[in-house]
């Protein structure tokens, strides 16, 4: 006589199935998958037509003569690449904003480190300063960057009068090659720091109370804690918080455009603003699709590496 299998409804329970029980079983899973891709098959099919669509569109047109003044279009190979990597403005551009990136994260990283540290051990009026601290980066951005040109404003900005008033010369914040790309730094770092306080804020919020009292009965100062402790059990927040801005000031653009439109002459002029040149004011779709294109290549570059500095920093 058969024994009766037990079952869930109208499924048998997988732990009970007979012989062939794993036919079943193999079936299910099948199911499963099929079911997970058809949710997932429209949500692909959007990021596929806003991503990669145009991605290989770019790409094409970057080996072409594609222009607002040709009215045909012909294939040119890597004419344009070879332009632009022969071109002494093309790297004065890219070190400019490698040089932006790191300075700007750099520092960020310090405050909001600093900030975070000091936070931790602020026990009065901790949420009113931790409110402050999240405003820059609350505000909408256009209008941060409207009201620092304002601020920054040579003739009558309030900065310019304090310093006339002093007796002091005001210099033109946005105005001199050597200090325009410094301001603009400065005003990166006010608006974005809160960014980086948040997540290592967050990091040191999940380090036990309890190994800092140890180190700290051992005779361990403050400086070792921090230096061998809290900093370690840190470095997967700080990975992630450098990773984030990496990528996003090596984008920047609203603040070049609003502050100083990539001048003086071309001081200020970064990679994502070198593409808007010369795809919006030159028109030269081609040059600037290929200008694009090893933008995209430079920051996946740029993601991987800070990708295994976080994988290394997790599984340490």
């Amino acid at each position: 006589m058969t024994k009766p299998v037990p079952t869930l409804g109208r499924l048998p329970l997988l732990g009970s199935l007979p012989k062939d029980g794993h036919k079943v079983s193999v079936g299910l899973r099948m199911s499963r998958v099929v079911a997970r891709r058809l949710y997932i098959a429209p949500l692909a099919a959007v990021l596929g037509a806003l991503t990669i669509i145009p991605t290989i569109y770019i790409l094409v047109v970057s080996f072409t003569d594609s222009a607002a003044i040709n009215r045909d279009t012909a294939f040119v190979g890597i004419a344009n690449y070879t332009a632009m990597f022969t071109s002494a403005d093309y790297w004065a551009v890219l070190v400019r904003t490698l040089f932006f990136v790191v300075v700007a994260v750099t520092l960020q990283l310090a405050i909001g480190l600093g900030a975070a540290v000091a936070m931790v051990k602020m026990h009065r009026g901790s949420a009113v300063v931790r409110g402050l601290l999240l405003l820059p980066m609350a505000a909408a951005p256009i209008a941060t960057y409207f009201n620092w040109q304002q601020i920054l404003n040579a003739s009558f900005g309030p900065i310019a009068y304090l310093l006339h008033s002093a007796g002091l010369p005001a210099p033109n914040w946005l105005g001199q090659p050597g200090l325009a790309l410094l301001t603009l730094i400065v005003v990166d770092t006010w608006q974005w720091t809160p960014f980086v306080f948040i997540i290592l804020a967050g990091g040191l919020a999940t380090i036990p109370g309890e190994l800092d009292e140890a180190a700290a009965v051992d005779g361990a100062n403050s400086w070792q804690r921090f230096l061998h402790i809290t900093l370690p059990l840190l470095m997967p927040y700080v990975a992630v918080a450098v990773l984030f801005r990496s990528i996003d000031a090596l984008k920047t653009f609203d603040s070049v455009q609003i502050l100083t439109s990539g001048g003086p002459g071309s001081s200020t002029t970064m990679l994502n603003y070198w593409i808007f040149k010369q795809g919006i004011s030159f028109l030269e779709f081609g040059k600037a699709s290929a200008s694009a294109v090893v933008f995209l290549i430079v920051c996946i570059l740029l993601a991987n590496a800070l990708l295994r500095v976080l994988y290394r920093a997790d599984r340490a």
